[in-house]
């Protein structure tokens, strides 16, 4: 599972896209995942979500605590190989 936090919300164009098609690719690394994108809607994960981004990003820049609150989290679950 990827997070992303969409700071333009359901208003941002690669937000409405994947809304309309979840069947996404993603690289990480040299390796290329089939997932499926999806807008987080519980709470609990929502949190997390939250909390996984600005703790990774935050060391680095300052103000993102606005950032973190506002945004939109997008969740994408890959597809296991094999």
């Amino acid at each position: 599972m990827l997070y992303l936090l969409s700071g333009g919300r359901d208003a941002s164009d690669w937000v409405k896209n994947l809304i309309a098609d979840p069947a996404v690719e993603v690289r990480v690394g040299d390796e290329t995942h089939a997932a499926t994108a999806r807008v987080v809607e519980d709470p609990d994960e929502d949190a997390l979500a939250r909390r996984l981004l600005l703790e990774k990003y935050s060391p680095r820049n300052t103000g993102l605590s606005g950032w973190g609150k506002s945004s939109l989290p997008i969740a994408l679950d890959l597809q296991r190989n094999g």
